[in-house]
């Protein structure tokens, strides 16, 4: 048993080390400690200054690089698309300047952007009202549009019918809905506020360029699925037309679930969608138009900075 000498010889120890750390440091170790610090610090702001002077370099050759991509992409891509007849879907969390810009692009690689539509949160939503009552619009759509959702396979009938809508089928394009009929249907779902399209122009595409971005409502797990559901839609496209890929800037997931990731994490839609992740800059630009045309003859490809891409951009086609 620890009696109370143990105790007090402990303290006076515990004393004694302080004294001596005390003496030694205001004495003979004083000038050595504090030259070593010095000369420590001395290195550290050496160190940041190289380093901040590294980060300024790699900004300034990164910003060069942009502005010489964005000044010969509209040289580069001239005719790339040309006549490709392209729609253009727009999904909730995703960035407007990408989708814009998306949609210069392709108009300056020689397609036409036949269709914009942007979908809501609607579309993929959990609550059990809420989509009961898309449900019912999209089967009021549908029948409107003679289309045939009772067969959708893995996908929900919905994203059957808007890839119905919106794209001219890869295997029989002579089954293609006129134009008048599918915007009517058009009309119908955004008068239920499942959509907003701008159907000036309207026409069926062969090839679907989707924006995507985040989902952000819900908890981790709602959020999850909802990303999962509009993956679905994008297989939709996919399977339906002559090809589909999904646009995206990555840097803006922030705390969402990433939808253009999870295309990439599911084994079928990897297998035909390509994907582009830095879409935000010139050179994801031009990795969509040029991943488009490998869509358009059959190949798939994931391009970009983030996990999960094959390539940091998109082959140029073969002349």
């Amino acid at each position: 048993m620890i009696d109370f000498r143990y105790h007090i010889v402990s303290i006076v120890s515990i004393f004694l080390a302080l004294a001596v750390g005390i003496v030694l440091g205001a004495g003979p170790l004083k000038g050595e400690l504090g030259d070593t610090l010095n000369k420590e610090v001395a290195g550290l702001r050496q160190d940041k200054a190289e380093l901040n002077n590294q980060l300024e370099d790699a900004r300034a050759a990164a910003e060069a690089r942009d502005s010489y991509i964005a000044e010969t992409n509209p040289t580069v891509l001239a005719g790339v698309l040309q006549d490709r007849r392209v729609a253009l879907v727009v999904l909730p969390g995703s960035d407007a300047a990408v989708a814009e810009s998306t949609a210069a692009t392709l108009r300056s690689s020689g397609a036409a952007v036949v269709s914009t539509t942007s979908v809501s949160d609607d579309w993929v939503t959990a609550d059990e009202a809420t989509a009961s009552s898309r449900d019912t619009t999209v089967t009021r759509a549908a029948g409107e549009a003679g289309v045939d959702v009772s067969d959708s396979g893995a996908v929900a009938p919905r994203d059957v019918l808007l890839a119905s809508l919106l794209t001219v089928p890869s295997t029989d394009p002579s089954a293609a809905l006129a134009p008048a009929t599918a915007q009517k249907a058009l009309d119908t779902l955004a008068a239920d506020d499942l959509i907003e399209i701008d159907t000036e122009g309207f026409g069926l595409a062969e090839l679907v360029v989707v924006v995507s971005g985040v989902t952000t409502q819900g908890d981790d797990e709602a959020r999850k699925v909802a990303a999962e559901r509009w993956v679905d839609l994008v297989i939709a496209f996919d399977d339906r037309s002559s090809g589909a890929l999904v646009a995206a800037e990555a840097t803006t997931a922030g705390d969402g679930v990433s939808v253009i990731e999870t295309v990439r994490n599911d084994a079928t839609a990897s297998k035909g969608v390509s994907t582009v992740d830095n879409a935000g800059g010139a050179m994801g630009q031009a990795s969509v138009v040029h991943a488009l045309t490998e869509q358009a003859a059959g190949d798939v490809g994931q391009y970009g900075l983030a996990a999960g891409a094959d390539a940091p951009y998109a082959p140029l086609p073969a002349s």
